[in-house]
């Protein structure tokens, strides 16, 4: 089977790692299935600049799965597929659902989706290689990524974190919860009805990077980036792991896993590597001077970095590629958010305005800016 006569069902493309991973999937010659939610996010999809200047035409469809609880949600999706990557889960935005709904939030459609996409799979006949985006968080104990419990051995892609019910304390400690229980249910489901396909389980830290669905500096504010970013608009915050990858590593992982002869699947990959957080200040100086003298960019913000060792050496011996380094990764999604934020303070310039308020334009950006910034640093991983 040749890459131009497959077909990838792929799910959350129209997240930060999702978008990215869309976009790898078809430059690599793939036909794709994108299964979205609605209508609304079909267009969304399209709209994309990066996705029209690849002109898919009839390489890129879409299904829609409303709600991927539902069993057999992915049942009328597989027709014609050989191949899967599963991306979509909830994420943590910040303790806005309420503790009494963090099993139904969370919980669940991790778990449901991904057994739902597995089954779908069995059904469908032709699949032999599922990609599934987990979390280093279903590999770390939440006390240890939190920075209350010391890590005391060199985190492997072996590792499991034993399932706790909740209820859970944070928003955080239910997305990791989410995780850890999707992995391991798939990994018994897989023991239990050994299909023909088998599954590889890719494990992000923290994704940095150009997210290509976001439209505006608030949506360039969502999601991992936003620790590096708040920090840059002068917060200080955590500590938080320092553990990250770039969106463009993740998703070349993501596309060279659908290779069965160059990835063993039914194993864990661990997608990330060391970082300090607070040089991306320094890094900012060097790439981005002129932001800083606008006060687009500032450097009072600090976020404390959490040092957990990690093996990610079967990932880069599997992948055969080096990691992006943790500047690469500030240059990409602080380029990114300039960008936006220029953007939108020269659409705002169109109608006439006084020489002041001229003046002050690139101030008020900054501003607004800041007030639209909700740091969504518990969203780990996608």
């Amino acid at each position: 089977m040749t890459i131009s006569n497959s077909l990838v069902l792929i799910t959350g493309a129209t997240g930060h790692v999702g978008s990215c991973t869309l976009l790898h999937v078809l430059r690599a010659g793939y036909h794709v299935r994108a299964a979205v939610r609605s209508e609304a996010k079909v267009a969304a999809v399209m709209a994309r600049p990066e996705i029209q200047a690849l002109n898919p035409g009839a390489r890129l469809t879409f299904t829609i799965v409303p709600d991927i609880t539902v069993p057999g949600a992915y049942d009328n999706a597989v027709e014609g597929v050989t191949h899967m990557i599963h991306i979509a889960s909830p994420l943590a935005r910040g303790d806005s659902v309420a503790l009494d709904q963090h099993d139904k939030h969370f919980i669940q459609p991790a778990v449901r989706g991904t057994i739902n996409l597995l089954e779908a799979a069995n059904l469908g006949g032709a699949v032999r290689r599922v990609v599934v985006t987990s979390s280093i968080t279903a590999l770390i104990p939440v006390e240890q990524l939190e920075g209350s419990e010391p890590r005391k051995h060199v985190v492997s892609p072996n590792d499991r974190v034993p399932f706790v019910e909740g209820p859970y304390p944070s928003e955080f400690a239910a997305y990791a919860a989410s995780k850890v229980a999707a992995l391991r249910e798939a990994e018994a489901w897989m023991e239990r009805e050994r299909p023909a396909f088998d599954v590889v389980h890719l494990h992000p830290g923290f994704v940095l990077g150009r997210n290509d669905a976001a439209t505006s500096p608030s949506e360039a504010l969502q999601g991992t980036n936003a620790v590096v970013l708040a920090m840059l608009l002068g917060k200080r915050f955590g500590p938080y792991p320092g553990a990250t990858v770039h969106a463009e590593d993740v998703a070349r992982a993501h596309v060279s896993s659908l290779d069965p002869t160059a990835v063993l699947g039914n194993q864990s990959y661990i997608l990330s590597q060391a970082a300090r957080w607070n040089e991306a200040r320094d890094i900012v100086k060097r790439v981005f001077p002129e932001a800083l003298k606008s006060k687009m960019l500032l450097t009072g913000g600090s976020v404390g970095t959490i040092d957990i060792p990690i093996d990610n050496s079967l990932t880069v011996d599997t992948f055969s590629f080096e990691f992006s380094s943790y500047a690469e990764q500030v240059k990409s999604l602080v380029s990114q958010f300039l960008e936006l934020a220029r953007r939108r303070k020269v659409k705002a310039n169109k109608p006439k305005q006084s020489p002041a308020n001229a003046r002050s334009s690139v101030t008020q950006s900054n501003s607004t800016a800041k007030q639209e910034l909700v740091v969504n640093v518990t969203e780990i991983a996608c």
